[in-house]
């Protein structure tokens, strides 16, 4: 194995350590993060949302708005190259673009696709906030800020609550 298959594993292991640190996965429905993907939606005009978290092998809904899925596999979402890319990235029309065109939800479920990174403060993306839409578009620059902006209230919501019942020094649970 290269040094470089060596080190991506390692980073892999650790973005999955940090993800489950959380202790977020196969949780039951929040209202918080509800309103959250229900606002992206809203925002960005789209009949689908979902606050994705990317496991070793899925993805799986933390909140949804437009689908009834509580899970896809992993390998070659939209969600996989968001990501990669640690950034907003935005799919217009994923027919007609050549890492998505064969993908099972195109072209009956995800034409457009626009998902904004969930960075951790550790520097991991854990997941992601994304709006979908059965119709080719795009974002205009105040959604794409409004979709960014959303994804850090996740980071932000996230990170309070994992502070809550830990103690910051020892990373021991908090009595409370």
């Amino acid at each position: 194995m290269s040094a470089l298959t060596v080190a991506a594993v390692k980073s892999e292991a650790e973005r999955v350590e940090s993800l489950r640190s959380y202790k977020i996965l196969d949780t039951l429905l929040d209202p918080a993060f509800d309103d959250i993907a229900w606002m992206a939606a809203r925002f960005c005009e789209a009949p689908i949302a979902m606050i994705s978290l990317i496991d070793t092998d899925r993805i799986w809904f933390k909140a949804k708005v437009g689908t009834d899925a509580d899970s896809v596999p992993r390998a070659g979402s939209f969600c996989e190259l968001t990501m990669q890319n640690k950034a907003l990235t935005v799919i217009c029309d994923a027919a007609s673009d050549p890492r998505f065109a064969a993908h099972p939800l195109v072209p009956d479920t995800a034409r457009f696709d626009a998902g904004a990174p969930l960075l951790m403060p550790d520097g991991h993306v854990i997941g992601t906030l994304c709006v979908l839409d059965r119709q080719p578009r795009d974002l205009s620059d105040p959604q794409r800020l409004a979709l960014q902006a959303l994804a850090r209230q996740v980071v932000s919501l996230l990170t309070y609550r994992q502070q809550s019942v830990r103690d910051p020094l020892t990373g021991l649970f908090n009595r409370r």
